[in-house]
């Protein structure tokens, strides 16, 4: 009889508009509908509720939704103390292993770009040189040289006024790596949010960008890699 009269409590407490309520109420609703004869009993048949996972009983308040507690309480869990087969924790260790695999490539991709750019300014070096002594003389090339170097000047300001960060070379070298590692997180459909979350979860020093910061010289975040 009583356990049919859960249901009754159910109504009673009204748990399908109700998060929360006094435990002094669920005393009073176990005694009006007839499941505790007295006060007594409606604290034993709340602690039998409580054990059964109906209610969640917690500093004189009645939870009247135990699974969205664990849910949350789940969220809110770093990693770090969450049991070793937790899923959770295999999917981050599989994008970090994945994100290093991707910071690789894009690490490879910029070297590649900046040793093509070392290679076009040796070039104009040497060409420089072979105009300056063998082809023709100083007094024609000097202008050129002016001109080649104002240019330079330019590019350089220009690129302060478009990007509104100082044109150096690390600044360079770290927005081709976003640039690239970006492609390839789209290339290869790698869910940053949803990394960056379970790290957040870990909690530990020891991130995704350590590895970053080794091969460039510099640590990047997560949020630059999403922000463009």
């Amino acid at each position: 009889m009583r356990l049919v009269n859960v249901e009754a409590l159910k109504m009673k407490l009204g748990m399908e508009s109700k998060e929360i309520i006094p435990f002094s109420d669920l005393l009073e609703a176990c005694q009006s509908i007839g499941i505790a004869r007295s006060h007594d009993e409606a604290v034993t048949f709340a602690h039998v509720l409580d054990d059964a996972g109906v209610v969640l009983l917690f500093r004189d308040q009645v939870y009247l939704h135990p699974d969205k507690v664990v849910d949350l309480i789940r969220r809110a869990l770093p990693l770090a103390l969450t049991p070793e087969d937790d899923p959770a924790r295999g999917e981050l260790k599989m994008l970090q292993e994945k994100k290093e695999e991707i910071d690789v490539q894009a690490h490879k991709e910029v070297r590649r770009i900046l040793y093509s750019g070392l290679c076009l300014a040796l070039l104009q070096v040497g060409l420089f040189f072979r105009l300056t002594f063998w082809e023709f003389s100083w007094d024609v090339m000097e202008p050129i040289a002016f001109f080649a170097t104002t240019s330079s000047i330019v590019i350089g300001y220009a690129y302060f006024l478009i990007t509104a960060r100082d044109p150096t070379y690390q600044d360079l070298m770290k927005r081709l790596f976003l640039s690239r590692q970006r492609k390839l997180f789209k290339k290869l459909n790698f869910d940053v949010e949803r990394f960056k979350e379970l790290q957040l979860k870990q909690k530990s020093p020891l991130d995704a960008t350590t590895s970053i910061k080794k091969r460039i010289g510099m640590k990047l975040e997560l949020d630059d890699a999403i922000h463009k």
